[in-house]
């Protein structure tokens, strides 16, 4: 009892007690930004957001749509902007200004690793898409010339380190490094997603975004009302109904889309620079591409349903024995399941990254969107896993026929000579 007592009056007299309280109440204002609203300010608030996010999706959605309908050689200059804004918006990330202004051509050195990384792996991409004279000629300096870059890049590097902020540079070129590997390196794939026909960039960057689309509004409608609790710790906002209801929708958009989109076909034929090369391209920029063979991929096939299925459809007078669809439609769900399931972890990671730096968007550059890296955090490994379900289950890799000449263009004239005969005999014995 007399411990009690004691502990009152210590209270009593303890003038932080009375201080206490307004900053847990700030904290609380803090951590909760609809604290102190009326439920009538906070349905306002919330429906200007959704109006706000709806007008600016719609958008980009026009304007995406718009840069499609030129060219897969723009389409992939396009992509290249994206990884340069993305790389832009995660420097700024750590950026201390503080701290920079004192290291000279620390900044530019961030760039000029970027520009060495384009040039090697864009560089290979761009061997393609030459004919074979200009093929043979960069091919030669390519690989040295990355080299070299590189190497110079490295020293500048290792001059510019200063005392006292070794630990600031070295965890700037990690950070630099890192952002390299999951924007460039990952996304540059996409770019040969586009060669090979803009239906494999379009339909899977169409369910990231559908999925997106969905998950908010199945949230923003039934968010919370059959699991109270959030899908995870890292986006409290996102709701296990978003997911599920997004999983669902997009599933079978992509379905259909699939089939929608196979009709066309400067949606299904690759880009072949034999036949246009890039002179050639802004002249023809929005002339229709010229009609190509129709991959087995965009043609109906009869799928026969199993024994049971086909005699349990009898039974209720229906005589079917299968379903005709496309093969792109069931790449279209598989396409569709990764985009619902596993693309959302990128937006997961971009998450992590936001309240590990304690800030709400990469950038404001997309009112109610953010930025270019709120916008693309999913869309870059599935642009990856597009590339690799198209490359070993759709059509496996195989060089194409300008690959193969250019390659041929690089041997000795004795090698060539010798490919030659030896085609000769094959087409002969044919």
């Amino acid at each position: 009892g007399s411990k009690m007592a004691e502990l009152r009056q210590r209270n009593i007299n303890n003038p932080k007690t009375d201080v206490q309280e307004p900053a847990t109440v700030a904290k609380k204002k803090k951590e909760d930004p609809n604290a102190g609203k009326t439920p009538m300010e906070i349905a306002q608030e919330r429906y200007r957001k959704f109006f706000t996010r709806s007008i600016w999706g719609a958008f980009m959605i026009i304007f995406f749509s718009g840069i499609l309908y030129t060219h897969h050689v723009l389409c992939a200059v396009f992509v290249v902007i994206l990884q340069i804004a993305v790389y832009k918006e995660l420097l700024a990330v750590r950026y201390q200004e503080a701290k920079e202004k004192n290291i000279p051509w620390f900044r530019t050195l961030q760039w000029y690793f970027l520009f060495v990384t384009f040039f090697y792996v864009h560089g290979q991409t761009a061997l393609g898409l030459m004919s074979h004279a200009n093929a043979k000629r960069f091919h030669s300096f390519h690989v040295i010339g990355s080299f070299w870059l590189y190497v110079i890049g490295f020293l500048a590097f290792v001059m510019t380190l200063k005392k006292g902020l070794y630990k600031y540079q070295f965890g700037q070129l990690t950070w630099s490094v890192m952002t390299l590997l999951l924007v460039v390196v990952q996304s540059s794939v996409i770019i040969n997603n586009i060669f090979k026909g803009l239906i494999w960039f379009l339909l899977p960057c169409s369910l990231i975004i559908c999925n997106d689309i969905m998950a908010y509004f199945s949230g923003f409608f039934l968010g919370r009302k059959l699991i109270d609790r959030p899908l995870t710790k890292l986006s409290p906002n996102k709701t296990w109904e978003g997911f599920v209801g997004a999983l669902f929708f997009t599933v079978a958009f992509g379905y259909f889309f699939a089939a929608f989109l196979a009709q066309f076909d400067w949606m299904t034929c690759p880009y072949r620079p034999e036949l246009q090369p890039i002179s050639e391209i802004i002249p023809n920029l929005f002339k229709p591409t010229s009609p190509c063979p129709i991959d087995p991929a965009f043609r109906s096939t009869l799928h026969q349903f199993p024994d049971v299925v086909v005699s349990f459809l009898q039974t209720i007078g229906i005589n079917k024995v299968g379903i005709e669809v496309m093969p792109i439609q069931l790449h279209g769900i598989v396409l569709a399941l990764f985009a619902s399931i596993i693309a959302p972890f990128g937006g997961f990671f971009a998450s992590g990254i936001k309240r590990a730096y304690r800030i709400k968007d990469f950038d404001s550059l997309f009112p109610g969107h953010g930025g270019v890296t709120d916008r693309m955090d999913c869309q870059f490994i599935m642009g990856l896993f597009a590339y690799v379900y198209l490359s070993y289950w759709v059509n496996p890799i195989f060089p194409t026929s300008s690959q193969i000449l250019n390659s041929i263009s690089l041997l000795p004239m004795e090698d060539q000579l010798y490919i030659l005969r030896q085609l000769n005999q094959t087409l002969l014995g044919l």
